[in-house]
């Protein structure tokens, strides 16, 4: 009789560890048993009966989905298992050493010096470089993703992992939606048909807006997209220091109103030296109010839709039921202090990344750039250099790559700003 599956026969029980948890999902890190190479894996497991699972999470089609998937920007999948008893399904990953929420909350990750480090004048020219990189190869990751008719519905810089070669690998397709023409979906936990799909998807501040207004029946696509321009955006906002005992309300509320558009925001009560301070990274949108809360800091930024910027806004079912000050669309460069100070100073340059950004941050869902072409955005094409890992494929309609800029590698331009992670966030709210 075959013994019944347990992580213990794979893994050294010895080094199996929790190292995050998410109210339907835990990742462990292990060793396999007798590997020499000693390599770290990481490990997702969760019940595949619905009580115990979140609509629409599911990780059997989680896993299902990466089992078709193969692509340089996708995590991929080493081996899975059933677990009878517990009814859970684990499936095994690389483990991944860095996380680009950690350099993102890194202050050397800037063009400007960050207060009480005024000797990164390095910086101010690797920065974009390495913006560059990762931006384009998280856009690959998509476009490739919406080639196979999949929608990852959870784009946020917490599901993006760099290995050590420098390649981008997105995680967690827990929620993740696929094309019911080209994916069998007869064992969905959460079946979901066109006009009835959950709008409870993508995390805080990288939600669509058609999402905050009840869309039960809209294009998945472009909600990546939209979290997409989010996620890219924000590379360039500001890095804010905090307490790790006080809540960030608090200190916004404590910052000085002028201070608020600068690369590095210090509030008043707390130093640069302060031991229990850390730097945050601003998300361009506001998602500690809700729902409502989120759709007006989207307005404040994008303007208050209108008939011409949002055409079918009127069509959502939530559309009527609240209204909203009427304000106008901002300049995105005044919002993104971190940009590099060569970025154009007016909407007059299509070949940078505030137009790549804009572009994708479109209200109007069909009217949103693809990420097939935004592959071929000029910021991508025509501004050089585009540098890549070492040995990385790029499309021939795609920049011309360079593997290497004065004299250092992506990995060289990461090891600077980045340190290991012990433990890759697969689940994070952020």
């Amino acid at each position: 009789m075959e013994e019944p599956f347990s992580l213990d026969l794979v893994f050294d029980p010895d080094t199996l560890e929790t190292i995050e948890e998410s109210p339907v999902a835990y990742v462990t890190q292990a060793f396999y048993r007798q590997d020499e190479s000693h390599r770290p894996i990481a490990i997702k497991s969760a019940s595949i009966q619905p009580h115990f699972s979140k609509k629409p999470h599911d990780i059997a089609k989680e896993l299902r989905l990466l089992r078709k998937l193969s692509h340089a920007n996708v995590i991929h999948v080493l081996g899975h298992g059933f677990e009878q008893a517990t009814s859970s399904l684990h499936f095994w990953m690389p483990f991944i050493p860095y996380k680009l929420r950690d350099l993102l909350d890194s202050p050397s990750f800037s063009s400007y010096p960050s207060p009480g480090n005024p000797t990164q004048e390095h910086d101010a020219i690797s920065f974009p470089i390495l913006a560059k990189s990762l931006i384009y190869q998280i856009i690959r990751a998509v476009t490739y993703l919406h080639e196979q008719r999949i929608a990852h519905r959870d784009i946020k810089p917490g599901n993006v992992l760099v290995d050590e070669q420098g390649i981008v690998k997105l995680i967690d397709f827990g929620i993740a939606w696929a094309d019911p023409e080209v994916h069998n979906r007869v064992n969905d936990l959460w079946p979901e048909q066109a006009n009835n799909m959950c709008f409870d998807v993508a995390t805080g501040p990288y939600r669509a807006p058609e999402l905050l207004f009840g869309a039960s029946s809209y294009d998945p696509y472009t909600t990546d997209l939209w979290s997409l321009g989010t996620t890219c955006a924000e590379f360039f906002t500001p890095l804010r220091m905090q307490s790790r005992y006080e809540d960030e309300e608090d200190l916004e509320l404590d910052s000085d109103e002028e201070s608020l558009n600068a690369p590095f925001i210090v509030p008043k009560s707390l130093a640069v030296d302060d031991p229990d301070a850390e730097w945050r990274r601003d998300s361009l949108f506001d998602a500690s109010r809700g729902s409502i809360g989120l759709a007006w800091s989207i307005f404040k930024t994008r303007g208050t839709p209108t008939e011409s910027s949002w055409p079918d806004f009127g069509l959502l079912p939530d559309a009527n039921k609240i209204s909203f000050q009427v304000v106008p669309k901002q300049d995105l460069r005044t919002l993104l202090p971190n940009l590099p100070p060569t970025t154009t100073p007016a909407h007059s340059d299509k070949r940078d990344c505030v137009d790549l950004i804009d572009r994708l941050l479109t209200y109007q869902p069909s009217m949103r750039l693809s990420a097939a072409n935004a592959l071929r955005h000029p910021w991508f094409t025509e501004a050089a250099p585009l540098l890549v890992p070492l040995g990385y494929t790029v499309a021939s309609e795609d920049a011309q790559r360079v593997e290497t800029w004065e004299g250092k590698t992506l990995v060289d331009l990461l090891l600077s700003k980045l340190q290991p992670s012990r433990a890759p966030v697969y689940n994070r709210e952020d």
